[in-house]
């Protein structure tokens, strides 16, 4: 099992319900009232004691806590009509070391959340608050332990693909994958893990505002937040939060502007590939919080997954991996193609002009188009559709080839001819150490296709503190105002470390967020 296959259930359709649905959002995803408004004058419409804008998977498990831990009084804003935001079309895969999960099947017994640690504050490269990955790495085995607590279960648990720049010892099986429960038997997506936590929420009195986007935080002289503004149909109403408000509305996946200004990466992914997260993820909190003054933590990474096979990771079992080799527009290879996804498509994004191409020959072309779909879904048999599109490109040698893509021919012999020399002389890759689909590719004619990205999400929000703070550019915190899941940043460096990272967060930091929420003062 791979770390992103969850996703792509019944993947066809879900293509196309994401291309509608992101058409319709990107006329106009960046709200235009979104921002701060005084409390001076403002009358009242409704008040509860937490107020929670979102209801994704960090939403949701803020919303508990916040009953749970401080009774308090919760109210939950989303802007769709439906529950779960990303979450619920996710793997809703979780990271954790240390569980009873990991060691019945995973076989993992010397795992600890201080290893665990070690590995994400390598992966981040300096980027990440060590303090908020160490704080998530330590209560992630405890929210395996809360989730399940609530009426999930894990079925497996598998590892990331190799990350060549950190020891592999680190690298541990880790990613636990939820199973079906009752009457939500679909095993291993997002909808169980989402499904499971609405009934929670639902049973304990928890109010939730559907189609109902929040516009502005409200807050007081002292700009401490006080309530939010929300549009409830064609009304303009106040909801005061008598103890505090909690940022749970994801990233900026699908607000091209403001990744144009932030996040060259997400851009790039959303304009040259296809975007699975929910469409109403256009950083609606994070604009709120900034006209707060809000800080901004871990901005420039994206959770970028290989929309080829082609000389990627193997899928899972079932759909192992296909041959192929990754050039840049001069012909050089530049990464291990199998490591791990988010580190593998953050090198496509550097190269020159983001450009990179999949090559393989006729033997691989002739495994089929179903084997050769991966994350596409089965192409045609013969690959004649997708020739005729041009999404993949034919050459009859490797020079012509070259020239079809824009490729320097001479040194797309050379990465061709050096690969087939190392898989002549013992399968072993001497460039970059790959270690999946290890075979010769000498049978012309060439083929090529572009790699994109299927894109998971933004990486990087709003600043916290380990309290789950919000933090201001001063170094401040906001007075009751609290962020988590991917509607904050700092816990994740410059790639995506690995699934089950971000639903790890909507746990811990949704949980820490709720908690505290709920503590505050009326």
């Amino acid at each position: 099992m791979n770390e992103f296959n969850q996703v792509f259930v019944n993947r066809r359709g879900f293509l196309k319900g994401m291309l509608v649905a992101s058409a319709a959002v990107s006329s106009g995803s960046i709200l235009a009232g979104c921002g701060a408004q005084s409390a001076a004058g403002v009358k009242w419409d409704e008040e509860a004691d937490v107020l929670v804008i979102g209801g994704g998977g960090t939403g949701l498990v803020a919303a508990i806590e916040a009953v749970e831990t401080g009774q308090a009084k919760v109210v939950v804003f989303e802007k769709s009509a439906s529950i779960g935001g990303s979450t619920s079309i996710s793997g809703a895969v979780i990271q954790a070391a240390g569980t009873s999960f990991q060691k019945e099947f995973a076989n993992v017994n010397n795992d600890t959340p201080d290893i665990h640690a070690e590995l994400w504050i390598k992966e981040s490269e300096g980027i990440a608050n060590p303090d908020l990955v160490t704080l998530m790495a330590k209560n992630a085995p405890g929210a395996i332990d809360w989730l399940v607590a609530h009426g999930l279960t894990y079925v497996d648990v598998y590892g990331v693909s190799r990350i060549p720049t950190v020891d592999p010892a680190l690298n541990l099986k880790r990613i636990h994958v939820p199973g079906g429960r009752g009457e939500v038997a679909q095993a291993g997506t997002g909808e169980v893990h989402i499904a499971v936590l609405f009934k929670v929420a639902q049973d304990l009195g928890v109010t939730f505002q559907m189609e109902t986007p929040v516009t502005a935080l409200v807050v007081d002289d002292n700009k401490t937040v006080v309530g939010v503004k929300a549009q409830v149909g064609n009304q303009e109403k106040f909801f005061k939060a008598n103890r505090a408000v909690v940022l749970a509305a994801g990233s900026i996946d699908h607000n091209k502007e403001m990744a144009r200004e932030m996040a060259a990466q997400q851009l790039w992914e959303l304009e040259t590939g296809l975007c699975f997260c929910a469409p109403t993820n256009t950083g609606d909190g994070i604009k709120m919080a900034m006209a707060l003054g809000a800080d901004l933590a871990g901005m420039g990474g994206t959770i970028g997954v290989p929309f080829v096979s082609m000389g990627a990771a193997a899928l899972n079992a079932a759909i192992p991996a296909v041959p192929g080799i990754w050039v840049n527009k001069y012909g050089q290879r530049f990464v291990d193609e199998a490591s791990h996804y988010a580190f593998a498509m953050r090198a496509v994004f550097f190269q020159e002009d983001s450009t990179a191409w999949a090559v393989f020959d006729e033997s691989t072309k002739n495994l089929g188009g179903a084997a050769l779909g991966g994350i596409w879904g089965p192409l045609s048999e013969d690959l004649s559709e997708e020739l005729a599109s041009g999404r993949i490109v034919k050459g009859e040698t490797l020079a012509d080839l070259a020239m079809k893509i824009g490729v320097n021919a001479s040194q797309l012999e050379v990465s061709m001819n050096k690969w087939n020399e190392d898989m002549d002389n013992g399968g072993v890759d001497t460039v970059f150490g790959k270690s999946e689909a290890l075979v010769p590719m000498k049978e012309a004619p060439y083929y090529a296709t572009k790699v994109t990205s299927v894109n998971l999400g933004n990486v990087g929000g709003v600043k916290i503190d380990t309290d789950a703070r919000v933090i201001d550019v001063h170094g401040k915190p906001i007075s009751r105002l609290y962020a988590g899941g991917m509607n904050a940043g700092g816990f994740i460096g410059p790639y995506y470390p690995g699934s089950g990272t971000a639903i790890c967060a909507t746990v811990v930091f949704g949980r820490i967020a709720g908690a505290n929420a709920a503590k505050e003062t009326a």
